[in-house]
């Protein structure tokens, strides 16, 4: 736990909300496809939420069409059967006791000044009702690459200033690919100690499409360290 807390405060110093949006869909890639249960990414499209105001969290979704379909103007939208994973940086004062009581216990490092991360997992269900559950330990990991990737890649993304229409304040960036080798802990590894994440906007984009132009995409190493969805 103490590594993924340290992840999501990691994160959090960098400030992805400040110019990310629920609109801006990111594709994430951890390591390979058999390396997860199923043989398939867990949560591979992303989104930040609150740079708008409320609670600040990444949602985390199965496919880009369950990231639209519960992409709303200003708040998420309930859908049936969408199951998604939220990384919560919840105040402290708000925080359940258990939770309270878990992070004073393990010592867990704090995201800003009083905020810590909360994790679950939200599923629709067909009448309407929100069901919650713990994320899987295989769930976790894959959070925790994410995180650590997400924060180093996110800062070299490029606003395109020349996209959409001239008054509109939505914010476009250029597409986008990047791959880091991030670093597993201890508790985490299993045999390899470096595995690589691939993160991209928007979701789905392939090195192809960008090496075509004559673009090449560095590889980073992490050891130290659209759609116009407002409506």
């Amino acid at each position: 736990m103490k590594s993924l807390y340290k992840a999501a405060a990691a994160l959090y110093r960098t400030d992805p909300w400040k110019r990310l949006r629920p609109y801006h869909l990111f594709g994430v890639k951890v390591g390979k496809d058999w390396d997860w249960y199923s043989n398939k990414q867990p949560f591979p499209c992303i989104q930040f939420i609150g740079g708008d105001g409320g609670d600040l969290a990444i949602h985390m979704f199965k496919s880009q069409d369950d990231a639209k379909k519960t992409t709303g103007s200003r708040e998420t939208i309930r859908t049936h059967n969408v199951e998604f994973l939220r990384v919560t940086y919840e105040v402290e004062s708000l925080m359940f006791l258990s939770n309270k009581r878990m992070v004073t216990t393990l010592s867990l490092e704090k995201s800003g000044e009083d905020r810590f991360p909360v994790f679950d997992v939200v599923r629709c269900s067909t009448s309407g009702e929100l069901e919650f559950r713990n994320p899987t330990v295989e769930e976790l990991r894959f959070v925790y690459c994410v995180m650590k990737a997400v924060a180093l890649v996110h800062p070299l993304l490029e606003e395109d200033i020349g996209a959409g229409p001239k008054y509109s304040r939505v914010i476009r960036f250029s597409p986008f690919i990047e791959t880091v080798d991030v670093q597993w802990p201890t508790e985490m590894a299993k045999g390899n100690d470096l595995v690589a994440v691939t993160v991209s906007h928007p979701p789905n984009r392939g090195y192809e499409s960008r090496n075509s132009s004559g673009c090449s995409t560095p590889r980073k190493d992490l050891e130290v360290q659209e759609e116009d969805a407002i409506s």
